[in-house]
């Protein structure tokens, strides 16, 4: 919760529900997903209510007076974010006390929580935070069906379970409920076991989820429902199966090595863990981990269309893999295993060399403060490297909690220094500070740009900020603007059309930023109409 207010809105998802949202907060209808004029129909209504109330009820001491500033706090669409990955922290320790062990539950809880992974999502105003809540009720509550811990009951389990799975689908469409089915049908596959499903009752579970989703699907106008069928379950989500979406593809595996990244600093323990439940793979709590993770990764490296926080319901899994090594007595480090254990120190060393690099680079080239950037790595570097003395100085359990300050030491650094830092990537709010030191009653209204249209900038400045896709001559018989924002390619073009024009425009502002929805440097001039 703490650095959730310490870096501007990201492009382009995180932007585009924020805008999504205040839309809703400013128009008050609640029940229409627009980016300004066009309907918004890629996911369905969940997470824009959630970020309205959060926004609403955060904002009830009112200390904005310009209207189109009011709900520009990006932290408050976040805090949904933090405040579900709060929720799946406990939700997570306190199913799995009750499916697996305490001390398991504990370890498991913690390494989810100290996944790199985890802690981004849980400082962006997506629906991945919240989808994750989900994956944890719903698969923990499974296992405890696999298991016959839980009966079959019409009581609070089944009512979790299903309204787990209802509730997913509003959020994030139907990820979730094809992780839970493709889960099943590998069990059933390998054990041969289909009894169990009756357990949790699926035909009134069925129901339950339709009474979830359907009201709202009904409630909308026909043009939203053919919109969101059309954008939301047929391009976001049947065309990412079969194509690349978005230039978002990758090669077979890619996920994989996302994770052994992004699961940083636990994937120490990822491969020991992985070894030690090879080694008791019969036992029921190890293979319904192994469904868990197997087909869906599978599944997922498939999938043409890559994005690294698909794999984020696979955490829960990954993690309960690591606290079951934790706290049993398998050593990975013993005589036998030497090799293995000298791989591991070379994967991990990998991991954190990449992650070093990634943060040299990220303040060499896209910071103007930082001059002693290179002591700054090597510092976090030499602090990343000292888990593998750790680990084989002394126990793994010392090396788990020193694991775990890494995890505190490097969401502090990222969020509470690196991005606030990164001064050349926030295009869109340099902008802002540019225009609302010139003016700081502006009306968004009164704006266009041309060249540059992330969505970023949209929330930056404001809903009827004008995005121009041309310059053409009758471009001041239509309306006069008192801020232009020009891409330098466009420069030309606005010259010549100032010219055979009586307006006169000054030069504001004009800097060099980088555009990373783009992956480019580009070059923004700021102009004001002459008074």
């Amino acid at each position: 919760f703490s650095t959730i207010n310490t870096f501007p809105v990201l492009d382009r998802d995180e932007a585009r529900y924020a805008q999504s949202t205040k839309q809703m907060l400013e128009t008050g209808d609640y029940n229409s997903i627009k980016f300004q004029n066009e309907l918004r129909s890629k996911k369905p209504i969940g997470i824009y209510w959630l970020q309205s109330a959060s926004v609403n009820l955060l904002s009830i001491i009112k200390t904005e007076i310009h209207p189109d500033k009011k709900f520009n706090n990006i932290w408050k669409y976040r805090f949904i974010s933090s405040l579900f990955s709060l929720f799946t922290c406990l939700a997570f320790f306190f199913i799995a006390s009750k499916v697996l062990d305490r001390k398991t539950a504990f370890f498991s809880s913690l390494a989810l929580q100290c996944s790199l992974l985890f802690i981004i999502e849980s400082h962006i105003a997506k629906t991945d935070a919240v989808l994750l809540t989900c994956s944890v009720l719903s698969m923990l509550l499974l296992l405890g069906y696999y298991k016959r811990i839980f009966k079959k009951k019409y009581d609070l389990i089944f009512i979790a379970f299903w309204s787990s799975l209802g509730f997913s689908i509003i959020v994030k469409g139907p990820v979730l409920f094809f992780i839970v089915l493709s889960t099943i049908i590998f069990i059933i596959l390998f054990k041969k076991e289909k009894k169990w499903i009756l357990e949790t009752n699926p035909l009134i579970g069925f129901i339950i989820i339709l009474i979830i989703v359907i009201p709202w699907f009904l409630s909308i106008s026909g043009v939203e429902q053919s919109s969101f069928i059309n954008e939301g379950f047929k391009r976001d989500f049947l065309d990412k199966i079969v194509s690349v979406q978005e230039k978002h593809g990758a090669f077979f595996g890619a996920h994989t090595l996302a994770i052994l990244i992004l699961f940083f600093p636990m994937s120490l323990f990822l491969v020991p863990s992985i070894s030690k439940s090879i080694s008791d793979y019969k036992s029921e709590n190890n293979f319904f981990l192994m469904a868990w993770i197997l087909p869906n990764l599978m599944i997922f490296e498939l999938i043409p269309t890559k994005l690294p926080h698909y794999t984020l319901p696979l955490y829960p899994a990954l993690s309960l893999l690591v606290g079951n090594y934790i706290v049993s007595k398998y050593n990975f480090t013993n005589t036998k295993l030497k090799i293995n254990n000298i791989l591991n120190n070379l994967l991990y060393v990998i991991i954190i060399s990449v992650l070093g690099y990634s943060f040299f680079i990220a303040i060499r080239d896209f910071s103007s403060f930082s001059q002693n950037y290179t002591y700054i790595v090597f510092i976090i570097f030499s602090i990343y490297l000292s888990s593998i003395f750790i680990i084989n100085r002394f126990n793994k359990l010392k090396c788990f909690y020193y694991q775990i300050f890494l995890a505190c030491f490097t969401s502090i650094f990222i969020f509470g220094f690196l991005l606030p830092k990164l001064d050349k990537i926030w295009v869109s709010q340099k902008i802002y500070n540019i225009i609302n030191k010139d003016n700081n009653r502006f009306k968004s209204k009164n704006i266009a740009v041309i060249g540059y249209n992330e969505p970023s900038l949209i929330f930056e400045l404001g809903t009827d900020t004008t995005v121009l896709k041309s310059l053409k001559e009758d471009f001041f018989e239509k309306k006069i603007y008192r801020y232009i924002i020009v891409e330098k390619k466009y420069l030309y073009d606005f010259n010549n059309i100032l010219k055979d024009n009586m307006y006169d425009y000054i030069l504001l502002d004009d800097f060099e930023g980088f555009n990373m929805a783009k992956n480019k440097w580009i070059n923004m001039l700021i102009f004001k109409l002459k008074e």
